[in-house]
């Protein structure tokens, strides 16, 4: 069976039972894929698991805006669960009103996102493949590693083609704060193309540096092709290293940057099994 068939099976079970008032992936609406909220088992047919689509932030505003107790389901690869979970410690998002559908991507996916990570906590539809060693690809390298200031040369070169289009910060999962610093005119001129690399991108970098899930969705989004999620890997690398954390994969811990960097800090997620509860029994 393949993994859309499989999908497509999971999520009308999940209608036929009422575990979930609709269940939130693609749809191929003449011949082209499109989120869309599965509520009828009817309908499952028109399901599709690719290509890859980011639904974090897309199932966050449908949950504000629908009725009081209405129950999401979602399919959702690795690093949008990362994504789900960054949004729910941070508030953004009703955890008790969503229930995740674990989707492994494929190795040919994982090396297109250059994803490190590329299966959820819980797989349940495809197979686990194992994740990209950035530092294996000679491209990546050049932007990550090496003597300090040709990298600052590459990056310069990189973001100088930037035109200002804040594609980056729309398809950003965890860029949801209002009102936007990016907008604001103290930090970011308006008018002025490409946009000043310190008040613009790596205002942008330091501010995900601890909540990045390394979707690749600012860089997918890039009409001018600059590899923006590789602005974030050096600090991801520093925490996981120093400090055993890695963003959207523990929801019992909040970032150490929110410390003093010497004391764990305090986790406002307390309940036992938090991420159980995101999940669905398709056997009950």
């Amino acid at each position: 069976m393949s993994v859309k068939e499989q999908a497509q099976l999971k999520v009308r079970d999940i209608l036929e039972q009422g575990l979930a008032d609709g269940v939130l992936g693609l749809a191929r609406v003449e011949d082209e894929p499109y989120p869309f909220v599965f509520e009828d088992p009817g309908e499952t047919g028109m399901l599709e698991v690719e290509p890859k689509w980011l639904f974090a932030k897309l199932a966050m505003n449908i949950l504000r805006s629908a009725p009081a107790g209405y129950r999401l389901g979602l399919i959702c690869r690795g690093c949008d669960e990362r994504a789900v979970i960054e949004l729910a410690k941070r508030n953004q998002v009703d955890i008790k009103r969503l229930s995740i559908i674990g989707m492994a991507c494929s190795a040919e996916q994982a090396r297109s996102c250059l994803c490190t990570k590329p299966y959820p906590q819980k797989v349940e539809l495809g197979e686990k493949v194992d994740g990209i060693d950035l530092f294996e690809d000679e491209k990546v390298r050049e932007f990550i590693s090496g003597d300090p200031v040709r990298r600052m040369q590459r990056w310069t070169a990189e973001l100088s083609r930037c035109i200002k289009c804040y594609g980056c910060r729309n398809s950003c999962p965890i860029c949801v704060c209002e009102p936007c610093k990016l907008e604001d005119d103290l930090w970011v001129r308006r008018g002025e193309i490409p946009a000043d690399m310190i008040s613009y991108h790596l205002i942008r970098a330091f501010h995900l540096s601890d909540t990045c899930v390394a979707c690749g969705g600012c860089t997918d989004a890039c009409p001018v092709n600059i590899p923006l999620m590789l602005l974030q890997v050096a600090m991801r690398e520093t925490l996981s290293n120093d400090y055993g954390y890695e963003a959207g994969t523990d929801p019992q811990r909040i970032s150490p940057m929110l410390s003093d960097l010497t004391v764990e800090p305090c986790s406002p997620l307390e309940e036992p099994g938090w991420l159980d509860s995101l999940k669905v029994d398709h056997e009950t």
